[in-house]
């Protein structure tokens, strides 16, 4: 009896092995973020200082390349064939550095790298970048991000903000999320752009 069993499992194991040969993977979609950003640009900085970019602070989910959806049940998963080429952190930080920098609001804007010292910290939060399937059957992209100016040579805090934008989805899949997260950080830029000129204006 114990002969045949050692006979028999080897037989079973390459069975399941042709199987799961028999019935390849999908192949993974990798996705970018690359909004259109349309922010007025101007020749001379608007006001005289310089602006440090802290480095994004998030949950871990984001710091990973999933494409994060939101049932009904507020659980987070992300998608199984689909990914982003970068983490939503790095990705995000890259976006916000390049839309201030054309801003024209700074003298300059210095990456959380820099060594050189600004007048002006930025630390911002991303607390939601996901995808939310609404049990009506659509969906929407929801940005949540919690932004802090501060004073760097005085170490003192000048506003807070929390920034919500929601962009309604094309479809309840990867590809339409991707594409409303990237209107949706679009239309963010120019919020946080606001929010700062108004802020330093009354300084």
């Amino acid at each position: 009896m114990i002969c045949r069993l050692f006979r028999i499992l080897p037989v079973l194991a390459m069975s399941l092995l042709g199987a799961c040969a028999g019935n390849p993977q999908p192949p993974v979609t990798e996705y970018a973020l690359s909004p259109r950003i349309e922010l007025q640009e101007v020749r001379e900085p608007v006001f005289p200082v310089t602006l440090r970019l802290a480095p994004l602070s998030a949950s871990q989910m984001y710091m990973s390349t999933g494409i994060f959806y939101v049932d009904g049940s507020y659980r987070r998963n992300p998608y199984a064939y689909s990914r982003w080429v970068d983490t939503p952190v790095h990705m995000l930080q890259l976006v916000l550095q390049e839309g201030l920098e054309r801003s024209g609001l700074f003298k300059a804007v210095l990456p959380s790298t820099s060594l050189l010292t600004a007048d002006l910290r930025l630390e911002t939060t991303l607390y939601d970048f996901s995808q939310h399937l609404q049990p009506d059957g659509g969906s929407q992209a929801v940005i949540r991000l919690d932004c802090h100016l501060l004073d760097a040579r005085k170490a003192r805090l000048l506003a807070s903000r929390q920034f919500e934008v929601r962009v309604p989805a094309a479809s309840r899949n990867a590809e339409g999320g991707v594409a409303a997260l990237n209107a949706a950080v679009a239309g963010l830029l120019p919020r946080i752009v606001g929010w700062l000129k108004e802020v330093l204006e009354k300084s």
